[in-house]
């Protein structure tokens, strides 16, 4: 949990009370609170992901305060941040007190989740102490949470003059920053936030997210280790620093803190079942991805609403599977995948691919076709090429990545691509042309040394040492 001694104010005392709640739990002893509480405990819990630890402590309270304002709504709060609306709608509608601020803004935000946005905001105009600060920032967050950023900025300008100094004015507005995308004008208010309270995991994180957003992968860890000193529990920093490795290309470290943050509820285990999964079948694993996929697939099968990536489980386990020579069954999850999803056009240059592989080449062109209909862009031209390349069907590449650099000349990493390719299919004048466009071209004795080492290669270990040294050029 929280080192409570790097802590101060309100985030120390909820800790506290969170360690006796515990304790007197696991002893099945009596434990009381006031109302008041009660319900921030219940929204600590919440906001470090643990739901069920949450709505624990929401329900205890509810039995101890059965008409309290306060905890109905942080409860409504709990079910609506689980997706569970119907719920929240029946709490929400059997509030003792419907005319306070904090109640007229959970039925906004349920209202916000409906696509109500005109009958929110004259619900929440009915506010009458607008610039009181409790009022605007319960607002903008609300505001905030459900993708509304500018609306948020509306209730938090009028009374910039008045609340400028103040540390919770300062957080909303360098939250509503960064959700705007205004990562300069949130960094220094992060920074600010953090002089005032050095130990804030929440700061930390935000400054985080900031960094992250500016592809400062390192300074992002580092802002990440920073909100673990104060809360090695705060899920968010593990689920970032995973991000974070993951673009840096250390995936096992990755996968260390995802695996850390579904241990403390942050993250599902299907989550890290699909990274697990991905990161084999980019490393040609194929029994190890499938194991994996095949995970993640059935905890998705299993809920009520399956997750948008699910089309996206089956066809890389539809891939998987081919290499593992169950054909028939590989089809089987690509086709479920385009009947998911038939606008999606991964589904079919996965099974393209497959046909290819198979020695049907007018079926793979026809999926790949399919794929070009859903998405006519350089980008499933590139993957069309990526996918010739890797198994070695080095004619089609060609065709493919001469058709990204024909839409996208400055497509990253094109000119590299049919470098190496034209060097492989040993076109002198081709080679020579990309070549001059590469950042940084072959010279005449490293082109020699590859050409010899290439001539004994068959075309899957080809097309792996083509890729390496695309990756060597960038």
């Amino acid at each position: 949990m929280s080192n409570k001694n790097l802590l101060s104010g309100r985030d120390k005392e909820l800790q506290e009370l969170a360690e006796q709640y515990e304790s007197a739990m696991s002893a099945k002893q009596p434990f009381y609170l006031d109302a008041d509480d009660l319900a921030d405990l219940a929204d600590w819990y919440g906001t470090r992901k643990n739901y069920d630890k949450a709505l624990e402590i929401a329900e205890y309270g509810l039995k101890l305060h059965p008409d309290s304002t306060a905890l109905m709504i942080e409860y409504a709060y709990l079910h609506l941040d689980s997706g569970k609306r119907a719920k929240a709608r029946e709490i929400i509608e059997n509030l003792p007190d419907t005319y306070s601020p904090e109640a007229k803004v959970v039925r906004a935000h349920l209202l916000l989740s409906e696509g109500k946005l005109d009958d929110a905001e004259q619900l929440l105009d009915t506010i009458e102490d607008k610039e009181d600060l409790a009022n605007v920032i319960d607002v903008s967050y609300m505001y905030l949470d459900m993708g509304y950023p500018d609306k948020a900025l509306a209730w938090l300008n009028p009374v910039k003059e008045e609340y400028a100094d103040e540390e919770a004015y300062i957080a909303v507005v360098a939250d509503c920053y960064y959700g705007k995308g205004m990562i300069e004008e949130a960094i220094p208010l992060y920074n600010q936030l953090i002089d005032q309270n050095p130990y804030s995991a929440p700061y930390w994180f935000g400054l985080a997210r900031c960094h992250f957003e500016d592809l400062n992968f390192d300074q992002a860890i580092d802002a990440c280790d920073y909100a673990l000193v104060g809360d090695d529990e705060f899920t968010d920093a593990y689920v970032m620093k995973g991000h974070c490795f993951y673009q840096l290309g250390n995936e096992d470290a990755a996968l260390e803190c995802y695996q850390k943050a579904e241990r403390m509820h942050g993250l599902a285990p299907e989550f890290v079942y699909t990274y697990i999964g991905l990161c084999k079948v980019s490393k040609g694993e194929w029994e190890e991805g499938y194991e994996n996929l095949e995970k993640a697939i059935q905890t998705n099968e299993a809920e009520e609403t399956p997750a948008p990536t699910l089309p996206s489980l089956y066809a890389n386990a539809g891939l998987c599977l081919s290499k593992m020579k169950k054909k028939r069954k590989a089809h089987q999850y690509c086709k479920k995948a385009q009947k998911l999803e038939p606008k999606d056009p991964e589904a079919y240059l996965i099974e393209g691919r497959m046909y290819v592989e198979e020695g049907d080449y007018e079926k793979g062109i026809k999926q790949w076709a399919k794929a070009l209909n859903c998405a006519p862009s350089a980008d499933t031209w590139n993957e069309i090429g990526m996918h010739s390349m890797e198994i070695g069907y080095l004619d089609y590449a060609k065709i493919a990545f001469e058709r990204v650099c024909e839409l996208e000349p400055e497509f990253e990493g094109i000119n590299e691509k049919l470098t190496v390719l034209y060097m492989t299919l040993h076109d002198k004048e081709n080679f020579i042309k990309y070549n001059q466009k590469c950042t940084r071209p072959f010279d005449l004795k490293e082109l020699e040394k590859m050409q010899a080492m290439m001539e004994n290669e068959d075309r899957e270990d080809l097309a792996v040492y083509m890729q390496n040294i695309i990756k060597a050029l960038q």
